[in-house]
């Protein structure tokens, strides 16, 4: 008779694994991602004087790029239905992956971009229960401008997105090389098995913990990296210049690209001002421009 002998073993061992994170370096100029808080999404009512009641509307974007900005953006967009906004944008760099995500979220959503700030009255993005614009028909009341605006590092990326992309004379656009972190982690797992027959098999995996090993980076883009940038820039209708000047300039420093630069690599399309976009003028046409939102007496009731 032929016996079966059953034995249960676990068997413990430690793997290091490797995570690569890519986000453009810290840009010298201007301010660094580090020193920037996360990008926060909201959607802003101009108030220019005399515009009321029907102004424009858009989404200001401002902060560092991280891999949790495309689901703020998708909430806000989710908020505002059918409703076409533009986006102001003010940031300067971080991660590359979510910058191209929330790139083409904008072209898929049709949303013009821009490079510009938000000056903000009554209530700020930060403030908890603010009360200050209730029966104003908006939460976030403010109006545009671009002096010491920037988007550098990732940030070019998202701008790319827009159907059309406004740059002036006053805001700083850069971009560099991209740094590529690698995370090392080191996992103890524990596998538990059953011998049958003088054969090992085995019943459960399962990772006890989980330890930092410590990272390290490089500053060259891969070959792999640098095809899903081509893919994406080609996509968007931008042309091969931006993706040669971002391995050409070093992670430690920024190439500022000029105006006629932007234009021929087709990353902007305009050269105007913010302004083109959401200044109150864009109301006064026939028919007003998409942006814009007639507050009636009922809405203010209901925003009170």
């Amino acid at each position: 008779m032929v016996h079966s002998h059953r034995l249960l073993g676990l068997i413990s061992a430690l793997f290091l694994i490797f995570h690569a994170n890519a986000a453009f370096a810290v840009a010298k100029k201007p301010v660094g991602p580090e020193d920037s808080p996360q990008m926060r999404f909201v959607v802003v009512r101009s108030s220019a004087p005399g515009c009321e009641p029907t102004c424009p509307e858009w989404i200001s974007a401002e902060g560092t790029i991280n891999a949790n900005s495309p689901q703020l953006l998708k909430n806000l967009l989710k908020t505002l239905g059918r409703r076409r906004l533009p986006i102001v944008i003010d940031s300067p760099g971080g991660d590359v992956s979510a910058a191209i995500a929330m790139g083409r979220m904008i072209r898929q959503n049709r949303l013009d971009a821009a490079v510009g700030r938000t000056w903000f009255f009554g209530c700020q993005p930060d403030a908890k229960d603010c009360k200050a614009n209730d029966g104003k028909g908006a939460r976030y009341i403010g109006i545009p401008y671009e002096l010491g605006s920037y988007c550098a590092s990732a940030c070019p990326l998202m701008l790319a997105g827009g159907v059309r992309r406004l740059v002036g004379p006053q805001p700083y656009l850069g971009v560099h090389q991209i740094t590529t972190t690698f995370v090392r982690t080191r996992l103890l797992y524990r596998t538990t098995y059953r011998v049958v027959r003088g054969k090992k098999r085995i019943i459960d995996t399962k990772i006890v913990s989980r330890k930092n090993a410590g990272s390290y980076k490089t500053y060259e883009m891969d070959e792999a990296l640098e095809k899903k940038l081509a893919a994406y820039l080609t996509e968007m209708g931008v042309g091969e210049g931006v993706l040669q000047t971002i391995k050409n300039t070093p992670a430690s420093s920024i190439h500022q690209l000029v105006p006629d630069s932007m234009l021929r690599m087709h990353l902007v399309t305009s050269l105007d001002s913010v302004d083109l976009l959401i200044g109150a003028p864009v109301c006064k046409t026939v028919p007003a421009a998409a942006n814009c939102r007639v507050v009636t007496v009922s809405d203010l009731k209901e925003d009170h």
